[in-house]
């Protein structure tokens, strides 16, 4: 077997070698052409030439070479060339800046008014500022029987933290109010007189605190405590906690921000009898909202939900409010045209109505107003880079809003509590409608001069009530801020408000009676004696209007006050 496979492939091996052979013979070129098939020429067999002509330009020009050289002459001048220096700019003296001043003044009715700010920055991101004010007169407005002195001190404290990614706050504070119900709507004998102890105190304790996140869907939330009693044995509690959050739905923002409003208190009695009054009332609600930029365009679309419940008497009710507002420029900085329609279950506090009117009896029934709706429409933007316009028309429907009535006047001789012998305030509630309009105007006459007006309309309608008491139709007022040097500075503000209708109630019957409408001036200037120190007098009601706010209860007439202002650092 293995000489057969030897034999096979010897042969094998012969038989290629020799077809080698014979390939290399068979390559000579030989002068016959064999046609295969006829030859058809198309457009692709034809060759571009790539061939780049020679150029052989005899007429080249060959550069010769310029001699030449300079001969200097001299020329008699007399200009002599001044070194050139950098325009002058005439730079505005740096203004001296402080964290901290003290403001001390005093004038006639015995009149003092004093005041200390401190701000004092512990590290990059700590800041603790304390502030205390204290504003008193003596009184003796000569249209007045009883005492009309008064003492207002008012003490804050804070402390903020500004980080990178949160930053929250805590301030306190504390006020000190007394007043006297020094109106009369009768004369009084010097018995009736000393049988009066017209006075009265508010006291206020307030803490809260806020936080705020960045690049997170929890914004912050802020949370107040406010404790309100007076000398009468009466006291509030309200507390109020309002979280913020963030959710992004389709390239869009959803606001969502929560409410929780109590108000509890107390007051010993009522006006006629000897009932305690009790109330408490949670308000717990939610606000979606949603913002929408497109352009010129910009629309919030929300609504807010409310449920209130009254603890005193188990009663609970459920509102929705509207909570639309969109703008449209219709001219870049000159002219935009803005709207919307609001509402909300507004609180009626003892704390915020004693703000209103200082002269409220502690017998006050509280409940709290729905504001239905309010629906307005405006305009807003610049005549000019230097005057600027807001002009605004709304219509508003309240159910259960707070008027301040006067008191019936009881026997003094006989009458138990003072502010039944005196002219005390109360409020009785309504549905009323309100139809207004305002206008702005602000002028920046220059850098050292800036005034501005404004007035507002109002026209009411009741329902049960005979009129909208004590709310005036007409508000105006005017103010000017002016620097006249480096030195000197002022500014005017003047107010106006309308006629007001009122009511008398006293043995006699109801009598109803128009307040006079009033306007006030006022006037202040001062002077820079150094970066520090600086004097300053204010003059009020200049005209000496003999006005009454409130039915009965009429004002300080022409009031001087000077005094001096001192800033300084901790440094």
């Amino acid at each position: 077997m293995q000489k057969q496979f030897k034999y096979i492939v010897v042969s094998v091996f012969m038989v290629l070698i020799s077809n080698i052979i014979t390939a290399q013979e068979d390559e000579t070129i030989g002068t016959e052409v064999v046609v295969v098939k006829p030859y058809t020429p198309t457009i692709s067999d034809a060759f571009k030439v790539k061939d780049n002509p020679s150029i052989d330009d005899d007429s080249t020009l060959v550069k010769q070479e310029l001699e030449y050289q300079i001969n200097s002459i001299p020329v008699a001048s007399t200009f002599t060339p001044a070194k050139g220096k950098a325009a002058g700019v005439e730079k505005a003296e740096p203004v001296t800046l402080f964290d901290n001043y003290a403001s001390f003044a005093a004038g006639n009715y015995t009149s003092i008014l004093a005041e200390l700010y401190t701000n004092l920055k512990i590290n990059n991101t700590d800041t603790f500022n304390a502030n205390i004010t204290h504003h008193s007169s003596q009184g003796g407005i000569d249209t007045v029987l009883l005492d009309d002195k008064f003492y207002n001190t008012d003490l804050n404290l804070g402390f903020t933290r500004k980080d990178r990614d949160y930053s929250f706050g805590i301030d306190a504070g504390f006020t000190h109010q007394n007043y006297n119900w020094y109106g009369s709507t009768q004369a009084l004998t010097d018995e009736e007189r000393m049988n009066i102890d017209a006075s009265h105190t508010f006291l206020t304790g307030r803490i809260g605190g806020s936080y705020t996140m960045e690049d997170s869907f929890f914004k912050g939330v802020n949370l107040n405590y406010i404790r309100f009693w007076d000398d009468y044995d009466s006291a509030e509690n309200r507390v109020i906690l309002s979280p913020t959050f963030e959710f992004p739905v389709n390239e869009q923002n959803i606001m969502l921000t929560g409410i929780v409003d109590y108000l509890g208190g107390s007051f010993e009695r009522n006006y006629f009898t000897n009932d305690a009054i009790n109330y408490g009332i949670l308000k717990t609600g939610v606000q979606p909202s949603l913002q929408i930029l497109k352009d010129d365009l910009t629309v919030s679309f929300g609504a807010l939900f409310v449920y209130a419940s009254n603890t005193e008497i188990s009663d609970s009710e459920f509102y929705i409010y509207p909570k639309i507002n969109a703008s449209y420029r219709l001219v870049e900085e000159i002219m935009t045209v803005y709207g919307g329609v609001e509402g909300d279950l507004n609180q009626n506090s003892y704390h915020d109505l004693a703000q209103q009117n200082l002269f409220v009896s502690p017998t006050l029934g509280l409940i709290p107003t729905h504001n239905q709706y309010d629906v307005f429409l405006g305009l807003k933007g610049k005549f000019t880079n230097t005057i600027s316009y807001n002009v605004k028309g709304s219509y508003r429907n309240d159910e259960n809003r707070a008027l301040f009535v006067l008191n019936p006047v009881n026997d003094v001789l006989t009458s138990e509590e003072n502010y039944q012998k005196a002219s005390s305030f109360g409020v009785v509630y309504d549905d009323v409608t309100t139809f207004g309009f305002s206008g702005e105007l602000n002028v920046d006459v220059s850098s050292k001069a800036r005034v501005g007006v404004r007035g507002n309309y109002f026209s009411y309608s009741t329902d049960t009530q005979d009129k909208a008491w004590h709310l005036p139709e007409l508000r105006a007022s005017v103010f000017g801020d002016f620097k006249f040097s480096d030195k000197w500075y002022g500014g005017v503000n003047i107010f106006f408000t309308g006629e007001r209708d009122a009511f008398i109630d006293n043995a006699l019957g109801r009598t109803e009676v128009t307040l006079d409408a009033f306007f006030d001036a006022n006037i202040h200037v001062g002077y820079r004696i150094t970066d520090r120190l600086s004097a300053f007098a204010r003059l009020n009601n200049i005209a000496s209007q003999d006005y009454q706010p409130w039915v009965s209860y009429p004002v300080q007439t022409f009031q001087f006050l000077g005094g001096l202002n001192y800033k300084f650092d901790f440094k």
